[in-house]
């Protein structure tokens, strides 16, 4: 009787045991499965990172949740949770994409600016976040001013002060005449800027921010941004216009 107790008990044992193996190798390979997942995903997005690098080639495309630190270089970091809607969402997709493209076209304009008027860029770091709002900071230097010694400077400092001093003087003296003219001056202005393309517009956008910087350090929120980048674009709908060939131009008739 006691043999026969011992052999059912073996057999449950090992039943017990066989089933618990089972559920243990079950469990495995769903662990593992959801390994592979994970690390598929992780490799296609960073596959999905480097197609939207190419839409950005003169800066470096990152993936975090702000700004890049390097005190040097150009940059553009994108949230990578905005990443994960863009790829689940055609039309987000399409809307970032744009606004990775003007990234492009401001950084190509803010440096041929910086060029033509004797700034250098130290740091251009820029950054998306997951709701798709653009930020922007930059640091910028004037050699021409650093270059120039401290004596000429000061005589610099000394005949700006001494223009604006005499600005004053003529101001006071024919108020009338002055705002006659800057009336003129105004409206001169503004028949100019209704003729300016939207090139220009731009540039003039982004001198004001130069202008307006401190210590050479220039901050762009998403509004700005996006008025500077629907200037850009309205210059090149322009341009393309331009290049399509007109209806009949080379049209050669024979008789």
């Amino acid at each position: 009787m006691a043999m026969e107790i011992n052999a059912n008990y073996n057999s449950y044992a090992a039943q017990g045991m066989a089933q618990s193996n089972a559920v243990n190798d079950a469990k495995k390979k769903e662990a593992e499965k959801t390994q592979q997942k994970a690390e598929s995903k992780e490799e296609s997005m960073a596959e999905y990172a480097k197609k939207l690098a190419k839409l950005v080639p003169s800066v470096e495309f990152k993936v975090g949740n702000s700004y890049a630190t390097a005190k040097n270089g150009k940059t553009l970091t994108v949230s990578p949770a905005l990443l994960e809607k863009m790829r689940n969402d055609p039309e987000k997709e399409k809307e970032m994409k744009e606004l990775i493209k003007g990234v492009e076209s401001m950084t190509r304009l803010s440096e041929s600016l910086n060029k033509a008027t004797g700034w250098t860029t130290v740091f251009r770091h820029s950054y998306i976040d997951e709701n798709g709002e653009y930020r922007h900071i930059a640091l910028i230097r004037n050699d021409f001013m650093l270059n120039m010694s401290d004596k000429l400077r000061e005589e610099r400092r000394e005949n700006a002060e001494k223009l604006l001093e005499k600005q004053k003087e003529t101001a006071a003296e024919k108020k009338e005449e002055l705002e006659e003219q800057l009336k003129e001056q105004k409206e001169a202005e503004e028949e100019k800027t209704d003729e300016t393309s939207g090139k220009t517009r731009a540039e003039q956008m982004l001198e004001e921010k130069i202008a307006a910087s401190k210590d050479g350090k220039v901050y762009m929120d998403d509004a700005e941004f996006k008025t500077i980048l629907e200037a850009i674009r309205e210059e090149e709908e322009k341009d393309s216009k331009k290049q399509q060939p007109q209806v009949g131009a080379n049209l050669d008739l024979q008789v």
